[in-house]
């Protein structure tokens, strides 16, 4: 029995060290990351985010903080979205929490940054730089397309 569980062993070792290695030239080539991948930056999608506040409230280390206001037909927006990646656990309860599934992570595991105040992300702005680029390529016009909100504040303005 002995000799039999040392063989398995050995070959097992001898078929992984004359396999074919997979090394990845790190700077020029990037590991794909799996699905559940938990870690880089949060990404924000503005136009599903009912300003509800349960990510940041979810959240152990008070990571995130937003603000929100109101709008004339008494639906909350957000105003500011800013998270804070020096601070984070990733322990994955914020985007649990989402109601809608507007916040995940993205795959970009290159975090380091030299200065501490370059790990606050303003996530909202950064996801309307995202859409209105999406828009402007999809579109082909250079203009964005507006969202629900600007186009009631736009109907009222005329009206």
């Amino acid at each position: 029995m002995r000799g039999k569980g040392l063989l398995k062993g050995m070959s097992l070792t001898l078929k992984a060290f004359f396999s074919k290695k997979g090394t990845v030239q790190y700077p020029e080539a990037k590991l794909p990351m799996s699905p559940r991948f938990r870690g880089g930056e949060l990404e924000l999608d503005h136009k599903k985010c009912i300003a509800c506040g349960l990510c940041a409230m979810a959240c152990p280390n008070h990571v995130i903080e937003l603000t929100t206001a109101v709008n004339e037909d008494k639906k909350k927006y957000l105003t500011s979205y800013v998270y804070h990646s020096g601070l984070c656990l990733y322990c994955n309860f914020c985007t649990e929490a989402c109601p809608t599934k507007a916040i995940c992570w993205d795959k970009n595991y290159e975090n380091a940054r030299y200065f501490r105040e370059d790990l606050d992300v303003d996530c909202l702005s950064i996801s309307q730089q995202k859409s209105v680029t999406a828009a402007e390529e999809s579109f082909g016009t250079g203009k964005p397309e507006m969202d629900e909100q600007e186009k009631t504040r736009q109907g009222r303005a005329a009206g």
